[in-house]
């Protein structure tokens, strides 16, 4: 599923934005202070189907999928007395209403006048009917990347960065990928009796393009993947092993990002990118779209960006300005 609009009404109550998306490559650009990572953090949100943070202070958003899915998010703020007046014209303002009907029965005009409600609400439809948020969760795959670098204490006392962390993350949920590679070619030998080259070279295609795209990248600092094993370290030219933790913050970054897009197995997902280029050198930047695309083509990249070097090589058609989407 793919995100084909976003809408956004009063964030901070006073900036309403409209965004129509590209199904393949969206960029984001303004200047400091524009809202960029604050639009990016609630289409995050509502694609989780979470209510809001408060301090938006938005009065309503609006999502508008593929496959005539949307999901509308409305905020009230108001008084009792409004909201009656006001839910009858309101589908979503009628939801509201219903968890308070006795105190429109029971309190006075003064009152509901008086007695101030603060309520959000999320509906999801297709095709104008309501859609089950556990089935609207089923189809929608959403991954965020956050790529500020800040030291954060764990549960055992030890100092780690938020980069080390994810990739600790992503390390153990790339070692169950490899095991699932394997018992793909178990479940083909049992079935055939054997299994020839083109159909390993298939099992195989994606996690050798993500190999080929780790050890160009890290090329200059004579680093390579070591397939031996699950894990992942990279062998230096004296032979010694590198575990990731070692890795400086651009490495971690460009390794969370191409292993976040490798674990999304060519399915449709919306990723979402807050200044993905951050310690990372021209050349990383310059090549992110081209491998995130080559590794998951199915993907639908949605990122915020001050980088000239990410929009160059033709994607600079594809930059829409804060200024662009303004209401």
């Amino acid at each position: 599923m793919k995100l084909n609009e976003f809408i956004i009404k009063e964030l901070y109550g006073e900036y309403s934005f409209r965004w129509k998306l590209d199904e393949k490559v969206n960029i984001l650009a303004g200047i400091n202070g524009s809202y960029k990572s604050t639009l990016l953090k609630i289409i995050r949100e509502l694609c989780y189907v979470n209510s809001l943070n408060d301090n938006y202070h938005l009065s309503e958003a609006t999502l508008l999928f593929s496959d005539e899915i949307f999901l509308k998010y409305k905020r009230f703020e108001d008084s009792l007395l409004k909201l009656r007046n006001e839910s009858d014209k309101d589908e979503m303002l009628q939801e509201i209403a219903a968890n308070v009907k006795a105190d429109f029965r029971d309190i006075d005009e003064k009152g509901l006048s008086d007695r101030i409600l603060k309520a959000d609400i999320i509906a999801i439809k297709k095709s104008r009917e309501k859609f089950p948020v556990n089935k609207f969760k089923e189809l929608i795959r959403v991954d965020y990347i956050s790529t500020f670098d800040v030291p954060v204490i764990t549960d055992d006392k030890a100092k780690k960065s938020a980069l080390d962390i994810k990739l600790e993350d992503l390390e153990k949920e790339y070692a169950y990928y490899l095991s699932d590679l394997a018992k793909e070619i178990s479940s083909k030998v049992i079935k055939d009796g054997n299994i020839d080259k083109a159909d390993l070279d298939a099992i195989y295609r994606q996690r050798e393009n993500f190999l080929s795209i780790i050890n160009d990248a890290f090329s200059d600092t004579n680093k390579v993947l070591d397939t031996s094993k699950s894990r992942l370290e990279f062998k230096l030219n004296n032979g010694k092993l590198l575990n990731t933790m070692n890795l400086s913050s651009g490495e971690k970054q460009f390794l969370i990002i191409m292993l976040t897009v490798l674990l999304e197995k060519e399915q449709e997902y919306i990723l979402l990118m807050d200044e993905p280029e951050i310690s990372m050198h021209f050349g990383w930047q310059r090549n992110l779209l081209l491998n995130i695309q080559r590794l998951n083509p199915n993907s639908q990249i949605i990122l915020v960006t001050h980088s000239p070097a990410l929009i160059m090589d033709g994607w600079e058609q594809l930059v829409t300005n804060m200024n662009e989407i303004r209401m």
